[in-house]
């Protein structure tokens, strides 16, 4: 058995300190922790849900793809242009195609574990080929349509072990903001 030397002793002293100091001062000085989601991360949570194919009220097939995601800071949401296609029973065989722009907020669902849609805001939506005189109110269909229909859409599931490694810290997920570059998420302390 090899004994350990002194000059180990110490260069593991020496390691070991500046850990220990910190997590000290972690615990000194609780509060709310941050972390980052870059703004490739977040485009890549939000493809992965695309294509986006639903009937809703069982009148209306909708299919949404292609999104090409902005970020809004200031504003705290995030701009979303996606190509739509729109059919139904009552338009016969006719699909309209077209591009919906909104914008949104997220928020953490803790009953989940998810990171969902809030405050759906339709920016711009136009139903190309409708005869004039229908052209404002398929659009105003169109945008509450499009609204109801992501109120609350999942783009991310938390997995239950990067939950309990934040548990275990004391942590749990809180406000998602939008901030130049991506997302910062809050980590709050877990109330005992």
């Amino acid at each position: 058995m090899n004994p350990i030397s002194p000059r180990r002793r110490l260069l593991a002293a020496a390691l070991t300190w500046p850990v220990l100091w910190l997590g000290g001062c972690a615990l000194l000085q609780p509060g709310p922790r941050t972390i980052e989601i870059s703004e490739v991360r977040l485009v890549e949570l939000i493809n992965s849900q695309f294509p986006f194919n639903n009937r809703y009220l069982e009148l209306f097939d909708v299919s949404l793809a292609s999104p090409r995601v902005r970020l809004i800071p200031g504003e705290n949401r995030i701009g979303t242009e996606l190509g739509y296609k729109l059919g139904s029973f009552l338009l016969g065989s006719r699909e309209y195609q077209g591009k919906l722009n909104l914008s949104y907020g997220l928020r953490f669902e803790p009953s989940d574990n998810t990171v969902r849609l809030s405050q759906v805001r339709v920016e711009d939506f136009e139903v190309p080929g409708v005869p004039q005189a229908y052209t404002s109110r398929a659009n105003r269909l169109g945008a509450l349509l499009a609204e109801n229909l992501l109120k609350d859409f999942v783009i991310h599931r938390l997995k239950p072990e990067d939950l309990e490694i934040a548990r275990g810290w004391g942590y749990q997920p809180g406000l998602l903001n939008v901030v130049p570059g991506g997302l910062r998420l809050q980590l709050d302390p877990v109330q005992r």
